[in-house]
């Protein structure tokens, strides 16, 4: 989409972010080792800057989190955290959310997503259960995606007895990067498996819609719209080449629907409200915006887009960048469209895209 090329340009603000990891040893050989050492020497650069602390105001506001497990399809335990707001809100009305964590489905675990789940749990007065699925190569495709699903099921049923909400009130299912992969292809799989309630939101963050190896497949007309994947091959944090590792230890065929929901034929009849985080230089971009637009066409969902200019897949894990202190509240307020009457949800074309990192 020749549109949205401006925003590859190089933020002001990741150029600082270059001058600090250009002092980290192993930072030259991020690109020519595998990717269980490029995670690992990314985690050690970002472990130099402070973490994430919980809000104050979070921590004012009682929660109750717990640690549990349920059963996957297989009988695997699946390990899950719930978070349940203690205000005096009637399980009947307060939504819920499945949040699938990032980790380009090799890595991350319950703790990858605690704190964003505190904050929207506490902020929004929304229950919350954190999902943690089988990770590849150990557990290879469809066994993480299955896991997720499973849990938007267990949470249909079980939301009100163990989560004190209700998916009527609002049923949200959500993730990053690898999460929101996977809740694109829950979206498809629900409405297929005619789940009830119905999810009626998506928080879709920097996410893998379609493998490159399937950019052939695709509809006529859309690939000279997909032009991230060539033009940020070479970008910081996700690189085309750390994206074939990825695609090759977890072992799902490039043109299955359960990774590639791209290429599902049908996108109507998918959830009505969607929030959206696009980094512009993320070779994933195109495919996101692309997605957004079908969601709009075919299901009449209404978006609200973060869009991070100049700034590359998951870059607020540096918490020194501006945009990354801004994240979390970016975070908060994408949620509290989601959570918007129908009517309220209503935004024109100009408001729903929001450019920031300039």
């Amino acid at each position: 989409m020749a549109q949205y090329s401006k925003y590859s340009e190089l933020s002001p603000q990741w150029t600082e972010v270059i001058k600090f990891i250009s002092r980290y040893p192993e930072v030259d050989k991020i690109n020519t080792v595998g990717i269980v050492d490029r995670r690992r020497i990314l985690d050690d650069i970002a472990a130099q800057v402070p973490d994430r602390e919980l809000p104050e105001d979070v921590k004012e506001n009682a929660l109750v989190v717990h640690t549990f497990t349920i059963e996957a399809r297989d009988g695997h335990s699946i390990p899950v955290r719930s978070y349940v707001p203690t205000s005096d809100t009637s399980p009947n009305s307060r939504p819920v959310l499945v949040y699938l964590h990032s980790g380009g489905f090799l890595f991350g675990d319950l703790e990858s997503g605690d704190l964003y789940c505190r904050v929207l749990a506490a902020r929004l007065d929304l229950s919350i259960l954190n999902v943690n699925y089988r990770l590849a190569p150990e557990w290879p495709f469809p066994h993480g995606v299955n896991d997720s699903y499973d849990a938007v099921e267990w949470t249909a049923k079980h939301a009100k007895e163990h989560l004190r909400a209700s998916p009527v009130a609002g049923f949200l299912v959500g993730g990053i990067s690898s999460g929101a992969n996977f809740a694109g292809v829950i979206a498809y799989t629900a409405r297929d498996a005619g789940l009830s309630p119905p999810i009626t939101g998506l928080f879709i963050s920097i996410p893998v819609a379609l493998m490159p190896k399937a950019y052939g497949l695709i509809s006529d007309g859309w690939r000279e719209q997909l032009l991230s994947l060539e033009q940020n091959g070479n970008a910081p944090l996700l690189t085309q080449r750390s994206l074939a590792q990825i695609e090759e230890a977890y072992g799902a065929p490039a043109d299955d629907l359960r990774i590639s929901y791209l290429l599902n034929e049908d996108h109507g009849g998918l959830p009505t409200r969607a929030y959206f985080q696009i980094c512009g230089l993320d070779l994933l971009r195109d495919e996101t915006f692309l997605w957004e637009k079908l969601l709009a066409k075919h299901s009449g969902t209404r978006s609200k887009i973060d869009l991070y200019s100049g700034l590359p897949h998951g870059f607020w894990r540096f918490l020194h960048l501006k945009a990354s202190s801004d994240w979390l509240n970016d975070l908060v307020e994408g949620f509290r469209f989601l959570l918007l009457p129908d009517e309220g949800s209503r935004v024109s074309e100009e408001a729903k895209l929001n450019v920031k990192g300039l």
